[in-house]
């Protein structure tokens, strides 16, 4: 399908703390490959039935110490609240709190790495 998310990359700096991380605040599960040129390459897999089939995939690598760059990926979850005091728990920052957008609520946080990320609760 055309111009639907498909893949979702994050770089990280600890990929094995990373890779916990989210294990632990969304029961993701973290398999490390390695590629073609040796390096790790961290896949995410959300979970068998997910909200929208192109967005339940994606993974992560590490991110050179010069980089800055990263990504903000919105993750759908029942309860916002619950998930932004794990957040706090496992060592990520909340950005902004439960916050209404139309009929639906928004919420951001940071992990560990200080990647952006984005929750939405239908």
């Amino acid at each position: 399908m055309a111009n639907t998310f498909d893949w979702v990359e994050i770089r990280t700096r600890d990929t094995q703390k990373a890779a916990k991380f989210y294990e632990d605040l969304f029961g993701w599960k973290v398999v490390c490959r390695e590629t073609a040129d040796g390096s790790d390459y961290w896949i995410f897999d959300t979970g068998d039935e997910p909200r929208v089939e192109n967005l339940r995939r994606g993974a992560m690598w590490l991110r050179p110490d010069n980089d800055d760059l990263g990504v903000v990926v919105y993750v759908v979850v029942e309860d916002i609240e619950v998930v932004l005091q794990k957040v706090v728990d496992l060592g990520g920052e909340i950005v902004l709190p439960k916050t209404p957008q139309g009929t639906a609520f928004k919420a951001y946080f940071t992990n560990p790495d200080g990647n952006l990320f984005g929750l939405w609760e239908e």
